[in-house]
């Protein structure tokens, strides 16, 4: 639990100007390589000159709160923010367009999950100031971009899982009378981790990051990321409403039916009791990894959820709701997060994350059927539009100050559906025209997707496509034959738990309410709308798919690399 900087290389006192990178022994030969992104300059140089003129230009006008919209740029002018979870996909973004928007920003704390201070610094130049997400800034601001950043991002390591955030008294303390506004985007993400990484991450951290912010005197409000899935098995329309300790969606639907039956509640601590039993059973660790797998997803089934990524979000937010007292609380739930839809450049995202193994397993002939209702719908959301949401929401709040809790679903279901048998037709037309090769030099083909609800059936035509893939119409003999089983076998079973990983969410029926997100729109004034675009009715999914994410997942992700 360490502070990353010593008082000889800056000072916690936020108002006066920090010298993040001097008397640094990790940027004596660095230099600061800010240009490191010249062999994608060409293709981009266009569309991030666009969008850094655009910004500029939204950074013109200084809107009246009371006359002309929520006020975003004003409400974010010398606000101290801490920021955890910052190196993930969605934090990163955020920080960018907090830096591209809203310049008068005053200091952005980014716990970072380091061992130390060094290895926190590290992360920082290498995960967010260097990613190619951070090129518009850098051409925005030219010369002054080392200057810009140096005074704005301060990087602290920590651990949300710990007390004060992993932070030592003194640096906890400080921080704590400086901050304005705590945004938590940390989190595990991982449908099936094990139980008790995934209640550590997901409800330990929420709560650790309560009893945190019960000790910033000036703080306005605190942002906590959480998933439209934390809806659970929920069908039907899905309306924005915070959970409570206790809740569970298998109580919901048993007392619908029969008002008078007793189903235990949910309760975080029952939870951790759980796993603490279970973990001093087991002698030696024996088998552990697998058994805490095991009892989460039960225990996710049991309570009415999909997976353990989904159960243990939902208890983090209440966890939050039971801790909160007279906070003011922002829980923002995004459904699918997909590359930039505009800003800072069209096509960005950070790894592969949850359609994309779908997408491009297909792409590579490696998935000719799914397990999936090809017209269940599938509800994704440019991170770009749920950055833009989530500032407007901080700022609409935040102007209020009000001790309550307020969840919003960002979200394009309602207003802009799309279907399985769309993105997979999407995925076809595109990869059609710009096929994979594979190691002989022939192009992938692929053919139209196949959809099962039956996993034996979605088995067998895995199996049988394979074997036709490799020996066509060939005649073989029983050893051949045998052989080839346990080529496949392995590749059959690795479909089989990838499917079943994924079903609940190829087969979901509940839609998501976005009201407050539509109110949000309302709210802003004409110049917010175009600068902090959260529309999602505007897009044209058939364009996003094959003109800007595919494309982006392939350049940002798979580097270019279309052989196999």
């Amino acid at each position: 639990m360490s502070m990353l900087f010593s008082k000889n290389l800056f000072s916690l006192n936020t108002r006066k100007q920090t010298k993040l990178f001097s008397k640094n022994p990790h940027f004596a030969s660095f230099e600061y390589k800010f240009s490191s992104f010249e062999s994608d300059k060409k293709s981009a140089n266009k569309t991030c000159y666009l969008n850094c003129h655009y910004g500029k230009s939204s950074l013109s006008s200084s809107p009246n709160k009371a006359s002309n919209g929520i006020g975003i740029v004003e409400f974010f002018e010398g606000k101290n923010l801490l920021v955890t979870g910052a190196t993930g996909f969605l934090a990163k973004a955020l920080i960018e367009k907090l830096l591209r928007a809203t310049p008068k920003v005053n200091k952005i704390y980014l716990l970072i999950r380091a061992k130390d201070k060094e290895a926190a610094f590290d992360r920082l130049i290498s995960e967010i100031i260097e990613s190619k997400l951070f090129k518009c800034l850098e051409e925005m601001h030219g010369e002054s971009y080392k200057s810009f950043i140096q005074g704005k991002l301060i990087p602290i390591a920590g651990n949300v899982h710990e007390t004060n955030l992993g932070m030592d008294i003194v640096t906890a303390h400080q921080i704590a009378e400086e901050i304005d506004l705590i945004i938590d985007s940390a989190a595990n993400t991982t449908f099936d981790e094990r139980y008790d990484l995934a209640l550590e991450a997901n409800v330990n951290g929420p709560c650790q990051i309560m009893m945190f912010a019960k000790k910033c005197k000036n703080l306005k409000l605190l942002m906590h990321y959480s998933t439209a899935y934390a809806n659970g098995e929920r069908e039907g329309m899905i309306h924005e409403k915070p959970f409570t300790m206790g809740e569970s969606i298998t109580k919901e639907k048993i007392t619908s039916i029969s008002p008078y039956t007793n189903f235990p509640s949910l309760h975080a601590a029952n939870e951790l009791d759980l796993v603490s039993l279970f973990k001093n059973a087991i002698k030696n660790n024996n088998g552990l990894e697998q058994i805490m797998k095991f009892l989460g997803v039960e225990r996710a089934k049991v309570h009415g959820w999909q997976d353990t990524y989904s159960f243990t979000k939902a208890i983090g937010e209440m966890m939050i709701d039971s801790m909160r007292e007279e906070i003011p609380i922002l829980i923002l739930r995004p459904s699918v997060i997909s590359s930039c839809y505009k800003e800072p450049f069209p096509g960005w995202i950070q790894g592969f994350r949850v359609i994309e193994p779908l997408i491009f397993f297909y792409g590579k002939g490696q998935l000719p059927g799914v397990l999936a209702d090809p017209d269940c719908l599938v509800d994704v959301v440019p991170v770009d539009m749920v950055v833009n949401a989530t500032m407007a929401a901080i700022a609409k709040h935040g102007y209020m100050q009000s001790p309550e809790l307020n969840v919003y679903h960002l979200t394009s279901m309602p207003m802009n559906p799309l279907s399985f048998s769309q993105l997979f037709d999407y995925t076809y037309e595109y990869f059609s025209s710009f096929p994979f090769i594979n190691s002989k030099g022939n192009e992938v083909e692929i053919r139209k997707m196949r959809y099962f609800d039956k996993i034996s059936d979605f088995s067998n035509f895995i199996w049988e496509d394979f074997f036709r893939q490799k020996y066509g119409m060939q005649d073989l003999s029983e050893e051949e034959i045998s052989k080839s089983e346990r080529y496949f076998k392995r590749k059959v079973e690795y479909l089989k738990q990838f499917s079943k990983l994924y079903e609940p969410y190829l087969f979901y029926k509940g839609w998501f309410h976005n009201g407050n997100m539509q109110k949000l729109m309302e709210d802003m004034s004409e110049e917010e709308t175009k600068s902090f675009e959260i529309d999602m009715g505007k897009i044209n999914w058939r364009d996003y798919f094959l003109k800007i994410h595919i494309p982006g997942v392939q350049e940002n992700v798979l580097k270019g690399k279309r052989v196999l």
